[in-house]
């Protein structure tokens, strides 16, 4: 990630330091170990460059935007990844498989735009917040609501899921043929809401437990193909 930093940064460090001598040890200084969130990166971006112009003013040393990019990289990959990779995109991707079971036809293109519409204001604007607050950025976390909004996402797809268990998978049950032939429809439909409720409520048991969504998602995928392969679900 270092040299698409160094990319990013070069127009602003080519204007700070217009002196070839004096941009090559910025280049340099950009080009060590560098990993954050990608999308909380351009608020970094922001912060760099404005350090940067006052280590050319001589109001700073070099020492403190490297302090300050360690630590904020540190933070913004914490609070990035945990949104966008365990909350937000695990919630998009459920919304569109359940339009993907209504037969809605743009479901990929309405997953990319729901999904693109936050990370891209964050890209644009994270610049201006960077550069305007230098490392007092931070600050602006909390305005996010972050530990509010990433659990409610978590919940959400977790809802979703629910909704599509009992409504988009069945279970086959051949069994009931033998038994009550004339009573087949009623007797399927409620061993299938039996099983629908149990799948629901293990999903809900292991979210109490404290469990991360994506293992739940992965769980029920494995529960749902090993019923498929025994004949059960269908």
């Amino acid at each position: 990630m270092s040299m698409g930093l160094v990319y990013s940064l070069k127009p602003g460090l080519d204007i700070i330091y217009p002196e070839p001598e004096k941009r090559i040890p910025a280049y340099r200084r950009h080009m060590e170990y560098f990993n954050t969130n990608p999308y909380f990166s351009s608020i970094l971006v922001g912060v760099i460059l404005m350090l940067e112009e006052k280590l050319a003013r001589g109001e700073i040393t070099d020492d403190v935007i490297v302090d300050a990019k360690e630590g904020l990289m540190t933070a913004f990959a914490a609070v990035g990844d945990g949104f966008f990779w365990d909350s937000w995109r695990p919630f998009v991707a459920t919304l569109a498989v359940l339009l993907a079971f209504n037969n809605f036809l743009f479901t990929p293109i309405i997953f990319l735009v729901i999904y693109n519409i936050p990370h891209i204001y964050l890209r644009f604007f994270g610049v201006f917040w960077g550069y305007n607050m230098g490392p007092d950025v931070i600050r602006i976390l909390p305005k996010f609501k972050l530990q509010v909004v990433r659990p409610a996402l978590r919940f959400a797809t977790l809802a979703i899921l629910c909704f599509l268990i009992p409504n988009f998978i069945n279970l086959h049950t051949p069994f009931l043929i033998t038994i009550s032939p004339e009573y087949f429809f009623v007797g399927e439909k409620i061993v299938q809401g039996i099983g629908a409720g149990l799948l629901v409520a293990l999903a809900a048991l292991t979210y109490r437990s404290g469990t991360d969504v994506l293992m739940i998602s992965f769980l029920l995928m494995v529960v749902a193909l090993l019923c498929h392969h025994w004949g059960i679900l269908i």
